[in-house]
């Protein structure tokens, strides 16, 4: 499975600047692929303000094909 942007199709990349849904800017650090049909996954990121945290891969406008 590949991580991909909703918008362009291209594959995330560790390390890219990512924009969630309030605008706010992280570093994609690494992800995990869903693990069965109803898991989303999880993209795990550094935050401006310092902080790594995991989210839906869909708060980046991010998916996995």
């Amino acid at each position: 499975m590949k991580l991909v942007h909703l918008a362009t199709g291209l594959e995330v990349q560790r390390g890219e600047v990512v924009t969630d849904f309030r605008g706010d800017r992280a570093t994609v650090t690494s992800w995990e692929a869903p693990r069965h049909s109803g898991s989303t996954g999880r993209v795990y990121v550094e935050a401006e303000a310092g902080y790594n945290q995991g989210f839906y891969p869909s708060v980046f406008n991010l998916k996995w094909i």
